[in-house]
């Protein structure tokens, strides 16, 4: 590879890594995160782009590391700041903003068929209530007397076989 093609790479981790910073700077503006999720944001931008460093100067040179990396990749972040991040974030923005209609419409329509299921189910369900409560009453009517009649038999058997302690 010749050295222009591995300044030229070097360049383009500068602007990839300025175009994933505009992307997470935008998404942070528009989510407004607290410093939480703020500090989890910035970790997790930080080993991306250690990765996509990784492998963009292992792709300009094998990994060997000289100055002129860090001079190219700061050239190419300032080259992009300076000529498409304002572009790019005012894109990202409405990228976000169409995203946030698309899944609110999604809403809207997953909304109308439950509402339809629901008003369908209502007078089943009422219906279903409605003996249910009726069943319980009932069998609370048959079984309700003869199990207290039976709980107190067998109280009191109990007493017969172990009559109470008394002191004395």
């Amino acid at each position: 590879m010749s050295e222009f093609q591995a300044f030229f790479w070097i360049v383009m981790a500068g602007v990839v890594v300025g175009v994933c910073f505009d992307f997470y700077r935008s998404l942070r503006r528009y989510l407004r995160w607290g410093r939480v999720s703020t500090w989890a944001g910035d970790l997790l931008f930080s080993l991306i782009t250690l990765v996509i460093l990784f492998r963009f100067f292992q792709r300009a040179n094998a990994l060997d590391f000289r100055i002129y990396i860090l001079w190219g990749s700061i050239l190419g972040l300032f080259l992009y700041l300076r000529l498409l991040s304002r572009v790019l974030i005012k894109g990202y923005l409405q990228l976000f903003r169409l995203f946030s209609y698309l899944f609110w419409l999604l809403r809207q329509g997953l909304r109308i068929p439950v509402r339809g299921v629901f008003i369908l189910m209502r007078p089943p369900y009422a219906l279903l209530h409605w003996f249910s409560f009726l069943v319980y009453r009932i069998l609370e009517a048959v079984l309700a007397q003869p199990l207290r009649q039976t709980r107190a038999r067998l109280y009191n058997y109990w007493n017969t076989l172990f009559s109470p302690r008394t002191k004395g």
